[in-house]
């Protein structure tokens, strides 16, 4: 047997049984690999959070979710993790400034301190090892306040006595119920305060595991999904309109024009397309550009032909002669004082809007607001109406889930459902309104959903009882399904 003859190994060796009671084994060879890159990690100054990837997949673990736990449970990471969150002191409440003042709690004394496990969420796990933008870190931060201010203002909880035995299902479902029927705030609201509990708690779990049933009972709370619309896009006439709006008169207006042209065929974000660097661009076959979205995620994104002659153009005059080693220069750029410049999100927002304005001139039913969002929604339509799979369309988007590309595009805009009704079940014509004009034809004689009943009918009569059928219109139109029944 392994696990007996290890333990020879481990006493012909020498060593000491790790406590009394307790037999050696092989396993802990694997606790020792993690513990033992982790400390290496810790000591040479390394991201230790963005290294466990690699160890989970080394050590063969089916996600990411079971390799924190080597992290945590190491003593010699306690110190270090105290550091790490150092900066971010302020967020939790304390007498005088100091973090040190016993302060009352009315939670269990081994529960979890919440505002240490909040700041680190917020400020190591989101921003740090996630790589989530400033707005989304914020976006947390609010839902995570709003729910502290309820329980002061609606449930009389000091701020300073707020533990994780607040979190639980009672409390959040009350919570929910409150600002839908107190705050009057919208489906979407409440679903985006809730999801960012959800992620709370399950940071939390993960740093504590004996918050795991705290987490797994609050992911089962189910709150009522906001209502779908259709997608807010641009129609052909607008799009034409947008992209051609910038003239070529000067230098100026011709980079102008270039930037929705390459906004809408890549369908990138107004982010995305600030960052863009001449190492980013590949012209040979086929052109293609290296996106770097969220989280410094990259997608590769092919352009069209069209868009390929412009680009080509741009570059021939405002990135002449240009070798490997200017890969960094920025795409869309600007010269101030002799210094070239990336394009700010807020100066492409700005051209973006004013080539709306100009297009207004020979599109009067441009829509009134114009924002890179709605570029790239409309770039996303389009191909989903002319038939593009859903994944192609996820990768264009560098959409992480198909669940994220599927709420936005998955169903069909009203125009296209009645073209596939219209185009699977066309119907007979619809029957005339008593006293209608006829237009010539002869307003006695029956439609063939008449003539189909009347057959019906003949053909019941001449059967015995028990085999006749009542014909039953479905709710398509012309469309009969007989259905066999007793008399």
């Amino acid at each position: 047997m392994p696990g007996v003859v290890f333990c020879r190994v481990w006493t012909q060796a020498g060593l000491a049984w790790p406590k009394a009671g307790k037999r050696p084994r092989p396993y802990d060879f694997r606790h020792r690999l993690a513990f033992a890159n982790i400390e290496r990690w810790a000591r040479d100054g390394m991201d230790v959070m963005a290294m466990l990837p690699y160890l989970a997949a080394y050590m063969g673990h089916a996600g990411i979710g079971s390799t924190p736990y080597y992290v945590h449970a190491g003593p010699d990471f306690m110190d270090g993790y105290a550091d790490i969150v150092a900066d971010a002191e302020r967020v939790v409440p304390g007498n005088g400034g100091t973090m040190n003042t016993a302060r009352p709690m009315n939670t269990r004394p081994d529960e979890p301190d919440f505002w240490r496990v909040a700041r680190g969420w917020l400020h190591h796990r989101l921003s740090r090892v996630r790589g989530n933008s400033p707005k989304t870190v914020e976006a947390c931060r609010i839902g995570l306040e709003s729910y502290i201010r309820w329980l002061e203002t609606m449930e009389g909880v000091e701020r300073d006595d707020i533990g994780f035995g607040h979190f639980d299902r009672a409390h959040l479902g009350r919570w929910a119920e409150w600002m839908r029927a107190g705050r009057g705030y919208s489906d979407r609201t409440i679903m985006l305060r809730m999801t960012t509990m959800r992620a709370f708690l399950g940071h939390a779990s993960l740093e504590h595991p004996t918050l795991t049933a705290l987490a797994n009972d609050v992911a089962a709370i189910r709150v009522k999904p906001p209502a779908r619309k259709p997608v807010d896009h641009l129609e052909e006439e607008h799009t034409k309109a947008l992209l051609a709006a910038w003239d070529t008169g000067d230098a100026k207006s011709r980079r102008n024009r270039m930037l929705p042209i390459l906004m809408y065929d890549t369908a990138a974000r107004i982010g995305e397309l600030a960052a863009l660097t001449l190492e980013d661009v590949r012209m040979d076959e086929p052109a293609r550009i290296t996106i770097t979205g969220k989280r410094g995620k990259t997608r590769i994104v092919p352009m069209g032909e069209r868009t390929r002659r412009h680009l080509t153009s741009y570059l021939d005059e405002f990135h002449p002669d240009t070798d490997g080693s200017d890969g960094a220069r920025p795409l869309f750029h600007s010269t101030r004082n002799g210094t070239i410049r990336p394009l700010s999100v807020d100066r492409i927002d700005e051209i973006l809007k004013t080539a709306a304005s100009k297009a207004r001139g020979t599109c009067p039913s441009m829509p009134g607001r114009i924002h890179c969002r709605l570029i790239r929604r409309t770039r996303a339509m389009d191909l989903y109406q002319q038939g593009v799979p859903l994944p192609t369309v996820m990768q264009l988007l560098g959409h992480e889930s198909m669940s994220t590309t599927s709420a936005f595009y998955a169903f069909a805009t009203l125009d296209m459902m009645r073209k596939a009704v219209d185009a699977a079940d066309p119907g007979p014509d619809p029957p005339r309104r008593h006293g209608s004009a006829n237009n010539g034809s002869d307003s006695s004689a029956p439609s063939n959903s008449q003539k189909t009943l009347n057959r019906e009918t003949t053909r019941n009569a001449a059967l015995p009882p028990q085999s006749r059928t009542v014909s039953r219109l479905n709710n398509k139109p012309g469309l009969i399904t007989v259905k066999p029944i007793s008399v």
